[in-house]
């Protein structure tokens, strides 16, 4: 019985040895690997994926090499075939946890690091403008090597809006709407979010306006970029100190708490809580109470327009409640430090960055800043007529302030603050000149 189990077996070992002599005559030898070899792609360089301890778990869409690769022609990638030049679209039909094999037979190493999914990674949302900052291409797609037709060339200082953004391996785009209404993607080593205008800005205000009596701040409303000379100088605001009070109305109104109809009662109490305007000051309303009630569109209306200090005391009192501890911490969070409602100092930054959250409000509050007593004088004086601005202006003792939202294609806020009796025609002056630069 052994000697038939033995013979069994050595049966089978032959025909074994026998099979493995055959095979190779058997199976066809593996083809060698045609590439289809990406040209033209210009110096664009992969992002770092710092992947470079793993595998392809499946088979990667739209595989590419980001460098130049060995090829084999066995699974076991002992025997090299042709090296696969960079950027090269493989065609991988089957995977295993050392080697991806390729269409014509051959196989490759199977890493992360060396082989790509050359595909749109992520894809976000976007509202920012954008400037170039060099002649370039506008590209279909976001770029990879499948998708990298382009528009057309445009030059630098170019501007676009971007609605969105895509991150592929080879870099960050931003999608941009065209004049013809299509969308095109430009890549971000190309453009900056900041406005090159306000470059030339800053230039010019410190070759004509660095002067210590002059605060002036200078917003991009589109980029949020800012130009200024003393900016951070703390001047007696006068009735800039009204935008605070403008501010929380507007606050109040769009919470719901108080509506436009509201009547309010102007008694002796309006004007004397610590902090209220001197009633001799700019203004049509009574400088004595008067017992009447006025609506509170008329009293925004009469703070805004005719910088009414009887007015803004009645908004103060009936709807900051005298200066509260809640709009003083709002208010300070706002403009980045404390503006303090009775001495009155701030900066042309700080006053900027109030009239800024009062931009984004919005409302009657802002609007009422539109067609003023002073549009002739300051900021608006010497812009063209048919230049939206919308400002509030400040005047006490030695200070002569303005500040403004001026509405060109891409609207900012213009600040400024003087001192030592400067006169209206220097802030018309700056006015201008700025103008000038971001129109």
């Amino acid at each position: 019985m052994q000697d038939k189990i033995k013979n069994k077996i050595n049966y089978l070992t032959r025909w074994l040895v026998f099979g493995m002599m055959i095979l190779p005559a058997v199976l066809p030898f593996p083809k060698m690997l045609t590439v289809e070899s990406m040209t033209n792609l210009g110096n664009t360089k992969a992002a770092t994926q710092s992947l470079s301890d793993k595998t392809w778990s499946t088979i990667p869409k739209s595989a590419v090499n980001v460098k130049e690769i060995q090829s084999y022609t066995d699974l076991g990638m002992t025997i090299k075939g042709p090296k696969i030049p960079a950027k090269t679209h493989l065609k991988i039909i089957g995977i295993s946890p050392k080697a991806l094999s390729l269409a014509d037979g051959s196989f490759v190493a199977n890493t992360q690091t060396d082989i790509i999914s050359d595909v749109v990674t992520s894809m976000k949302d976007s509202n920012q403008t954008v400037y170039l900052i060099s002649d370039t291409e506008i590209l279909k797609k976001p770029f990879t090597t499948f998708d990298n037709e382009s528009y057309k060339k445009t030059t630098k200082g170019d501007r676009f809006k971007a609605s969105k953004i895509a991150i592929t391996n080879w870099g960050t785009y931003y999608g941009v709407s065209l004049d013809d209404g299509k969308e095109g993607w430009i890549s971000a080593d190309q453009v900056t979010t900041k406005n090159p205008k306000l470059d030339a800005v800053q230039t010019m205000l410190n070759q004509k306006y660095n002067r210590d009596n002059l605060s002036i701040y200078v917003k991009d409303l589109d980029s949020g970029f800012t130009s200024g000379v003393n900016s951070s100088k703390m001047m007696y605001s006068a009735s800039l100190s009204k935008l605070p009070i403008l501010y929380w109305t507007q606050k109040k109104i769009i919470e719901g708490k108080i509506s436009l109809s509201d009547q309010l009662s102007y008694n002796v109490l309006v004007n004397s809580f610590t902090g209220a305007f001197q009633t001799e000051g700019t203004g049509f309303l009574p400088k004595t109470a008067d017992n009447q009630s006025y609506s509170l569109l008329d009293l925004i209306n009469r703070t805004a327009k005719n910088s009414d200090n009887v007015a803004s005391n009645m908004l103060a009192y009936y709807e900051t409640n005298q200066f509260s501890n809640d709009f003083q911490s709002e208010i300070t969070t706002i403009s980045g430090q404390s503006w303090n409602p009775v001495e009155r100092e701030a900066s042309s930054e700080m006053v900027g960055r109030v009239l800024e959250a009062l931009y984004h409000e919005g409302g009657v509050s802002f609007d009422a800043l539109v067609g003023t007593d002073f549009d002739a004088q300051r900021i608006p004086a010497n812009l063209p007529k048919t230049v939206k601005v919308a400002h509030k202006i400040g005047t006490a003792d030695e200070f002569n302030h303005d500040a403004a939202v001026i509405f060109t294609d891409t609207p900012y806020i213009l600040v400024i603050e003087t001192s030592n009796s400067t006169g209206n025609d220097v802030l018309a002056d700056i006015s201008k000149d700025v103008y000038e630069v971001m129109k």
